[in-house]
């Protein structure tokens, strides 16, 4: 999927919204003076109400035909291209407005992204995060209608705090700081808001295996954490906290807690930011009103907007996490199942001890997505930790058939166990081929037990005993220095079993 140009999108997204605001902005502050306008100046203000509302309906346009791949999309997204460049070049020569170089930045990336016909597939693309999945108590109108609520109320409430801080003579920075600033305070918001999940995890003796601020991912892999910078992690700034269950008892509670924890976390940072702010003046702390004032104003729209139900990317809020877990119903059920099977990552259990009617009634109800498609594969692996050959293939035939339909998004590892099963189960080593490829196409990390079991596994189907035998030594080499835990004691079982396999000749 093309990120950048679903970024471009929202950009323009984000222009269209400005360009309402602004005249709505002005009108509101003259309202309550009561003044007549002259009429040279009342017919200029016109003239400029006119052209901004003009600028946000190409770039509305722009946003609303790329993101649904209308069509002439390209041309509305090759239009509004050409005015941020237009305005850039403008603002270069009246000195005002936001950073110049951003604006020619985005105008120069949009003429360059939008003149390939594929990019408005890219945007346009239903991926399984837009699926609406049934009873998962969110809704496609109040996704859209929150977090535009949520960017109007951030850049409304920017706003007024120029004022405020023009009237108090307070420090600012120049329009050029304005973006940086932002983009700080909502690294800042989004690490406090993690932080809260992790704090309150821990406590409820939940174990931490990965942790996400934006392009920062700090993750443990095969037992030992590692450190990754994503780039682009930057034009997100998503969060996330990888916490598992030491003990799957009062699981549902746990889970509530700790979800309720990270908005509960953006409240208090957002209070006592907002505070320090209000207080500045004549303060140790009067330089640092602007971005404690963000800090604020971010970490409160992301609590409102995180406590709704909505489901507006990859995942959900913890707003409609919350209602499926307290509803206790089928939904409940697919969070017991991943909290089951990542459990074994950190406890003896092992894929055959997962409990399958979970995953099963977890199943039925979503048919559609990444979750989908795990589920079919949690399925597949406890039915070969149970050694149910025909029932392990089915699972994973059901699991291939989601990838095909909603879910060929799915991180490169998570190839890998599709290239075993039709290697050794189905003995197709086409299809075993065509997985492999898939995989690599994503740039995987060529190294560890996964991955040399599934290159040996290839290389036995496809006849090369030789090279098979050697990337299982280091597959088996690999597994041994995992930790004791049911997931990786499978892996080591896996190799074992591969490795009757490859000793056996008549195979």
């Amino acid at each position: 999927m093309n990120k950048m140009a679903k970024l471009l999108s929202w950009c323009y997204g984000l222009a269209a919204l400005i360009f309402v605001l602004v005249p709505l902005s002005n009108l509101w502050q003259r309202l309550p003076s009561n003044q007549s306008l002259p009429t040279e100046r009342l017919a200029t203000g016109t003239t400029a109400a006119a052209t901004l509302i003009t600028l946000a309906a190409i770039f509305g346009m722009a946003w609303w035909t790329t993101r649904t791949g209308r069509p002439y999309a390209r041309v509305w997204a090759i239009a509004a291209s050409v005015i941020q460049i237009a305005l850039g070049n403008i603002l270069v020569i009246i000195r005002r407005g936001p950073p110049i170089w951003l604006m020619t930045l985005l105008g120069v990336a949009g003429l360059i992204v939008f003149s390939h016909r594929e990019a408005v597939a890219y945007t346009a693309a239903r991926s399984p995060k837009s699926d609406r999945l049934p009873g998962d108590g969110t809704n496609r109108f109040i996704d859209a209608a929150a977090q535009i609520a949520g960017v109007a109320g951030a850049l409304v409430s920017f706003s007024w705090w120029a004022r405020w801080a023009q009237a108090r003579r307070l420090p600012a920075h120049n329009e050029h700081w304005f973006l940086l600033l932002i983009v700080l305070a909502y690294f800042i918001a989004v690490a406090v808001h993690e932080c809260g999940h992790v704090a309150a995890g821990l406590a409820l003796g939940m174990k931490l295996r990965g942790f996400v601020v934006g392009p920062f991912h700090w993750q443990i892999r095969r037992g030992e954490w590692e450190f990754r910078f994503e780039p682009t992690g930057v034009l997100s700034v998503d969060g996330a906290a990888g916490l598992v269950h030491t003990t799957i008892a009062d699981w549902r509670w746990r889970d509530i807690y700790m979800t309720a924890a990270g908005p509960f976390a953006s409240l208090l940072l957002g209070t006592a930011a907002l505070w320090a702010a209000l207080n500045a003046k004549g303060r140790p702390w009067e330089r640092f009103w602007e971005i404690l004032a963000y800090i604020g104003v971010i970490s409160l729209v992301t609590f409102v907007v995180n406590l709704i139900p909505i489901r507006p990317e990859a995942h959900y809020s913890d707003g409609a996490r919350i209602l499926q877990l307290l509803s206790n119903g089928p939904w409940a059920d697919v969070h017991r199942a991943f909290s089951m099977v990542t459990s074994s990552l950190v406890t003896p259990l092992r894929p055959k001890d997962f409990d399958l009617p979970t995953i099963q009634r977890a199943a039925g109800l979503v048919t559609r997505g990444r979750e989908a498609l795990l589920l079919r594969m949690f399925a597949y692996l406890h039915f070969l930790d149970c050694e149910s050959i025909p029932e392990a293939v089915h699972a994973m035939q059901e699991a291939e058939l989601i990838y095909e339909q909603s879910a060929s998004d799915i991180p490169a590892d998570l190839h890998l166990d599709f290239v075993f099963a039709n290697a050794l189960l189905r003995n197709d080593p086409m299809r075993a081929r065509l997985w492999w490829e898939r995989m690599e196409s994503r740039k995987p990390r060529r190294n560890g037990a996964d991955y040399e079991l599934a290159r040996s596994a290839l290389a036995w189907a496809e006849r090369r005993p030789e090279e098979a035998r050697e990337a299982w030594v280091k597959a088996d080499a690999a597994a041994q220095l995992l930790p004791k835990a049911g997931a990786y004691e499978f892996m080591r079982y896996r190799s074992r079993q591969l490795r009757q396999l490859l000793d056996t000749p008549s195979s």
